[in-house]
């Protein structure tokens, strides 16, 4: 074995223990932070991962430096020639299979790399041929980006293309960033929705998350035998979406309006090209959740759990009356009263809308994209409105219904009642009304709730302090608003934002 192959498999092999060993105060070091600044955590695992990557360089280079003495073939006994036993040797002698595990490393090591280097290049294929398929974005869309990136001191060229084959917003590039819209995204999200999920893309940009990115995966690649790495560049990962989601509030202000767009972006979710950075990244259950300012509670580390899980199995096999025999957990859970959203139960009319977003094909016509989900809805004569730019609205009515879908939505022309030139070949944001429902019981829409649906609601009780779990049965739902068919009467007051967190309570206490 020559001195670089020699110095190559012992720096692979200490990686192991260094590896784990810096992990292991990554992960302390986290703990103690838990309660700081995504931003600081993220530089804290950026900084772990560096370590990670160089140590193995700064280790093969030390034992190329001071190869081991004649006769030693031992990655784990590195002797100088004149200071005794380095800093890498634990022990003077191991046993001979580390040196069979030495002469298999570096061969084993190559071809994980060859493996990890193919998928890699077939990534960043995937990557270019999104960029080539996308059309560039249509005029409001890269007015809103410019608006958003001049608010975030985003300077440089950017591009906004719409992309049939990605279901999530994304950024591509580095020195030439491109923000990647699917076209559902367009047609499902509000105009102030869509802004606050561009303004997470331009966090990215602004950030240099995608370099950042690109060298995760560098690492990963080269360094792809090792659990540390994974769990590194995983947090790393997550951070980074809690610290757009945080530059998003503070642009944007409306942090349950981008949670709710989160929500609808997931529900077109599908797994994003690793190089590419995406709104729906990270855990979206703890970001919503951040973002509602519900309380989390940090999930335990694998290894305490598992230790835990043991001990507990050991423990009721000795004593299997003992659990039978404790008090059992309150039944009530504190949340406080800012971090919950709050509707009261109305009674009257309901109108059951449809949104969609589309442009204006003449002066008198627009033409919208709804949904194939809902154009079953849809008939000739129905009224709408559109909206060419916000603070503009033009009434109309359905005139045309096309028979079939087509990517996903269905066109329906609408003809205006007045003529408006201006905005001839904009963009606009549309509304159908459905129906009206005439005397009917409704509240706010929770972001889970489909129409025509069981689910299980907070009721506030007359002291306003406490609420209790009810069974509440939906029937049609709007926009914003859906029917109340049991459960449910006027004047009750439900939280109606996501409580997915406290299943397991059936009351609560509001303070």
């Amino acid at each position: 074995m020559t001195a670089i192959t020699h110095a190559i498999s012992a720096a692979l092999l200490h990686f192991v223990w260094q590896g784990a060993l810096i992990a292991l105060l990554a992960w302390i070091t986290l703990g103690i932070l838990r309660n700081r600044s995504a931003q600081v955590r993220y530089v804290v695992s950026c900084g772990a991962l560096g370590i990670m990557t160089a140590l193995p360089v700064i280790t093969a280079w030390v034992v190329y430096r001071a190869p081991a003495p004649a006769g030693i073939a031992n990655p784990w006994v590195d002797v100088a020639p004149s200071a005794g036993p380095s800093i890498l040797a634990p022990a003077a002698s191991l046993p001979t299979w580390i040196a069979a595990v030495e002469s298999w490393a570096l061969p084993v090591w190559f071809v994980g790399v060859l493996i990890f280097a193919a998928r890699l290049i077939w990534i960043s294929r995937h990557v270019a041929r999104l960029q080539r398929s996308g059309e560039a974005a249509e005029t409001p869309v890269a007015d809103a980006v410019a608006r958003l990136a001049h608010r975030m001191n985003i300077r440089g060229p950017l591009r906004v293309l719409v992309s049939r084959l990605t279901d999530t917003p994304c950024v591509v590039g580095w020195l030439r960033p491109v923000i990647l819209l699917p076209a559902a995204a367009l047609l499902g999200l509000g105009v102030e929705q869509l802004e606050t999920v561009l303004a997470h893309e331009l966090a990215h940009i602004r950030r240099h998350d995608y370099l950042v990115n690109l060298l995760q995966t560098i690492s990963e690649t080269l360094l792809f035998y090792h659990p540390a790495i994974w769990w590194v560049s995983a947090r790393i990962r997550h951070e980074r979406e809690l610290c757009c989601d945080d530059l998003v509030v503070a642009v944007c202000g409306d942090a349950i309006g981008y949670a709710r767009a989160l929500t609808k972006l997931e529900r077109l979710r599908m797994i994003a090209p690793e190089l590419a950075v995406s709104s729906t990244g990270g855990s979206l259950l703890y970001r919503i959740e951040r973002l509602t300012g519900t309380p989390h509670e940090q999930a335990p580390s694998k290894v305490p759990a598992i230790v835990a899980l043991v001990l507990a199995v050991v423990f009721f096999a000795i004593v299997p009356h003992w659990a039978s025999g404790q008090p059992q957990p309150s039944q009530e859970a504190v949340v406080s009263r800012k971090e919950v959203w709050m509707d009261t139960v109305k009674y009257g009319d309901l109108p059951v809308i449809v949104r969609a977003l589309g442009n204006m094909v003449s002066a008198t016509a627009a033409e919208l994209k709804v949904d194939a989900s809902q154009a079953g809805q849809v008939q000739v004569g129905q009224s709408a409105s559109i909206e060419p730019r916000p603070g503009v609205s033009v009434r109309g009515s359905v005139a045309r219904v096309e028979p079939s879908a087509v990517g996903g939505t269905v066109s329906v022309r609408i003809d205006l009642e007045a003529t408006v030139p201006e905005f001839a070949g904009a963009n606009v944001d549309g509304t159908i009304r459905i129906r009206v429902l005439n005397d009917v019981v409704y509240v706010g829409r929770p972001v889970w709730a489909p129409p025509d649906s069981l689910v299980t609601l907070f009721k506030l009780e007359p002291d306003g302090r406490h609420a209790t779990r009810v069974k509440v049965r939906f029937g049609a739902a709007s926009v914003d608003r859906i029917q109340v068919l049991d459960g449910l009467q006027t004047g009750d007051r439900v939280i109606v934002s996501d409580m997915g967190k406290y299943d397991g309570y059936d009351h609560i206490r509001i303070e």
